[in-house]
């Protein structure tokens, strides 16, 4: 606490130090996150962080909507041909950023990148229902699904960017990674490593054009340096802002608060290994977690309590589900059949640039250590706790999803054994996520997603922890409005007049 104190001090020094010729240029628009990307490519990474800036410079063939509806993008117009294909419509004229057309053959390398062995995008499990793009002309192609697929144009909206074929091909996927060259409202202009981001306006891009024409994104991953900088005028849009900072930034008079995704926590269990490969281990930590408790004192009870892995704000979550109420002797007496009497040692793994982070993972931990659990943290910054995750390393970890509209976009993903397959499999879960996403009538497909959301509730791979509604501080010389997806596309925002 001393240390954060001298720290904001110092901070807060140097704000009053600030004179008005050290003004930033009104015409760049500065957006300071928790880390900075660990690559430029958004196909080569899952990461929110590193999306964010990814989804600036790269476009997409549809605008996913907050509804998990979408309008037109690259495409200007589409028809479904049947329960199986779509035919698309490119816009006339759109380019890259160095000038290659936006064609059908680029929409066709483009997917096939992203579905080929060699890049392991994170993204392909997502699309992988769909069969390859067929090129009709140099604006039509179509694109058919092995089985119909309810959730298709929402997650092509997502995750099919489309990067040209030329500059990909000479350089590679290792140097496009480091400069890409994409079709967004921004290009690139340099990465400095460690320090910042800079794109300026493409004049050629095909959509509404930015009101800003340079955009920078810097990582500052300790939160209160991130705050100093936007009441310090030095950032317009900050991420990452804890519950107990909210009320200061709006008492500043100097910014507002916008909502962003919300944050779904979960405590994931390595399934695979003892001692959680016994599901009554798994409901016993279930019970041993005082959630409620946790809402109140971290997040002033605006948290949303999880019931089962789908957010309660998703469709497909089963309403009549109750979170799993927190209950010592309960727990007790399920490690006790367990053949767990004494409790046992764990490893609580989470990385450390996650908001209000330290406290729940500490918190948990003593939960945990009432029913005879006995955690060991083990905190990590963001590269390393991703690789740890990927190599199946952890036992216990915090992690979190956004709550999107559509659960294939995540269900899929966290929990099919032919996706991540990294601490859970179950052949009854990777069936009723092949029939969610193939069933096209809405009422139908919702009560396949409450069938899976019981199951998963009762089987127990994670603790379901809580949604914390998420916020953007916004400069009030700024217009943003927040997405609930939580990627950071600023070309939208507007100076406020």
């Amino acid at each position: 606490m001393r240390k954060t104190a001298i720290i904001l001090a110092v901070l807060w020094a140097a704000a009053l130090a600030v004179q008005p010729a050290a003004a930033k240029d009104p015409d760049t628009l500065v957006v300071v996150q928790e880390a900075e990307p660990v690559g430029l490519d958004i196909m080569q990474s899952s990461i929110q962080t590193t999306m964010s800036v990814g989804y600036n410079l790269h476009d997409t063939i549809l605008k996913p909507q907050e509804d998990a509806t979408v309008k037109p993008g690259l495409v200007e117009k589409w028809e479904k041909l049947n329960d199986l294909t779509w035919k698309f419509t490119l816009v006339k004229g759109a380019t890259f950023h160095n000038g290659e057309p936006i064609d059908a053959a680029a929409v066709k390398f483009s997917f096939e990148r992203l579905m080929g062995d060699a890049l392991k995008s994170p993204h392909r499990g997502k699309l992988n229902l769909f069969k390859g793009v067929e090129v009709i002309d140099e604006r039509t192609f179509t694109m058919s699904t092995s089985e119909p697929y309810a959730p298709g144009l929402y997650m092509l909206a997502q995750y099919l960017f489309i990067v040209p074929p030329k500059y990909v091909q000479q350089v590679g996927d290792a140097e496009y990674n480091l400069k890409p060259v994409g079709c967004g409202p921004y290009r690139l202009e340099r990465w400095v490593k460690g320090q910042e981001v800079v794109m300026t306006a493409y004049e050629k891009y095909y959509g509404p054009k930015p009101a800003y024409k340079r955009l920078i994104f810097r990582g500052v991953p300790e939160e209160a340096s991130r705050i100093a900088a936007l009441l310090t005028g030095e950032a317009d849009v900050v991420s990452g802002i804890p519950m107990h900072q909210r009320p200061k930034i709006l008492a500043s008079g100097k910014a507002y608060l916008t909502d962003q995704m919300g944050s779904m926590n979960y405590l994931g269990l390595n399934t695979y290994e003892k001692p959680f490969n016994d599901v009554r281990v798994r409901q016993a930590v279930n019970h041993g977690v005082n959630r409620e408790l946790i809402n109140q004192a971290l997040f002033q009870g605006k948290a949303i309590l999880c019931r089962g892995p789908i957010s309660p704000r998703t469709f497909g979550a089963d309403p009549t589900l109750k979170p799993y109420p927190y209950d010592p002797e309960k727990a007790k007496k399920l490690l006790a059949e367990a053949g767990y009497p004494n409790g046992f040692e764990a490893r609580l793994a989470y990385g450390t640039y996650m908001p209000q982070i330290q406290e729940q993972a500490e918190a948990i931990a003593a939960d945990l250590g009432k029913i005879g659990i006995r955690v060991k943290l083990e905190p990590y910054e963001r590269a390393v706790m991703w690789e740890r995750y990927k190599n199946r390393q952890h036992q216990m970890f915090i992690y979190f999803w956004d709550d999107a509209p559509e659960p294939d976009r995540y269900m899929y993903s966290l929990f099919h054994s032919k996706s991540r397959d990294y601490y859970y499999k179950n052949e009854t879960v990777d069936r009723l996520l092949e029939k969610g996403r193939t069933t096209l009538d809405p009422a139908e497909r919702a009560k396949v997603y409450h069938q899976i959301d019981r199951f998963l509730y009762e089987d127990a791979p994670w603790v379901y922890l809580y949604v914390i509604p998420e916020v953007y501080a916004v400069s009030n010389a700024v217009e943003y409005k927040g997405l609930r997806d939580g990627y950071l596309i600023m070309s939208t925002a507007r100076p406020r007049k």
